[in-house]
């Protein structure tokens, strides 16, 4: 099995043991793919290199309307070819050391 089928199928598993074990009845799971702020790519920051990677992500699950965040992935190294917004500062990073999610997966009950 190659390595991103892998992946897949464990955030599927994943998202079945939320669902399975949630203590609501319908807990409702969702995938962001590339999240934007402004068109730009979210970068994993709330402002440059702070609350990095699970703040961030539930910032943006919350403003979905989402309770928080239970799986993301980054891309990493990104901001020179694809530049990056901060979720909070609004600040754009289009350095090559920027970082984006790739996905984001929110939870609510």
């Amino acid at each position: 099995m190659r390595k991103m089928e892998f992946k897949y199928l464990m955030i599927k598993f994943l998202l079945f043991l939320v669902l399975l074990f949630s203590q609501a009845t319908l807990a409702e799971v969702e995938q962001f793919y590339e999240p934007r702020i402004d068109g730009l790519r979210m970068d994993r920051c709330l402002t440059f290199a702070k609350g990095c990677n699970e703040p961030a992500a539930n910032r943006w699950c919350f403003q979905e309307g989402y309770e928080k965040a239970i799986y993301w992935e980054l891309l990493d190294n990104v901001g020179d070819k694809y530049p990056t917004k901060t979720i909070s500062s609004k600040a754009i990073c289009n350095n090559k050391s920027c970082d984006s999610f790739q996905f984001i997966v929110c939870y609510r009950p």
